[in-house]
């Protein structure tokens, strides 16, 4: 009997702290902010407001978005404002506010949009939409510890272009797609998506020319030796 009680009072307070601290189940997509000038200069390019304006509303509006998370613009780095600029027509479209309560600067605490997501997460199965500076992607998925199930690390495999039309879907921390916006007139096929295929798809060409190459070449010894 005492053990049955143990037992069950063992479960019930692995469920309050699974409850407490454990990881939300809904699903969110990551973006970067729509193009920018080069030079760091303010702003979005046209290309980027046509982004903004018309195709990333287009691809998130049917997808159950009930949060939009950006980070702060900060006036000293400079970052987010292009972020806002963004985020700015999905939130007008939607009906949604845009929660800037977490910055991308070092000041922000790593676990802001982590606790932000989770406390939604109590009240709502709602997708969330988080839209983040591009040169400080590679930190907000850090904090978001977020597994993308590579274990490759071959330095060929990384791709150092910019690509603005990518969304990574996100659920229980690990990656469940990551696919292009296909805007109209903006998007063709992302290289950031297929790279790892292309590269397999590479070297298979090279193996198979080497092989006929080889076997080219064991064609004309042979007949070299019956003309001898």
């Amino acid at each position: 009997m005492h053990t049955g009680v143990r037992l069950i009072t063992f479960i019930l307070l692995s469920m309050a702290i699974e409850s407490s601290y454990g990881a939300f189940n809904n699903t969110y997509y990551v973006i970067s902010n729509a193009e920018t000038p080069s030079l760091r200069l303010p702003g979005l390019t046209p290309v980027g407001q046509q982004r903004a304006q018309t195709c990333i509303p287009s691809v998130f509006s049917s997808l159950n978005v009930g949060k939009i998370i950006s980070c702060l613009p900060d006036k000293d780095s400079g970052n987010c404002f292009e972020t806002i600029a963004t985020a700015t027509p999905l939130a007008n479209a939607l009906g949604l506010p845009i929660d800037t309560t977490c910055g991308a600067d070092e000041e922000t605490d790593d676990d802001c949009v982590v606790d932000l997501m989770k406390k939604f997460g109590k009240n709502s199965t709602q997708t969330i939409v988080i839209i983040w500076d591009l040169n400080a992607m590679d930190d907000l998925f850090e904090n978001l510890d977020v597994d993308d199930g590579d274990d490759d690390d071959d330095d060929d495999d990384d791709d150092e272009t910019p690509h603005f039309d990518l969304v990574t879907q996100v659920k229980k921390s690990k990656v469940q797609a990551i696919f292009s916006q296909n805007c109209t007139g903006i998007d063709g096929q992302a290289p950031g998506t297929f790279r790892r295929s292309l590269k397999r798809s590479a070297i298979e060409k090279r193996k198979v020319a080497k092989a006929k190459s080889s076997e080219s070449s064991r064609n004309r010894m042979a007949k070299r030796r019956h003309q001898v």
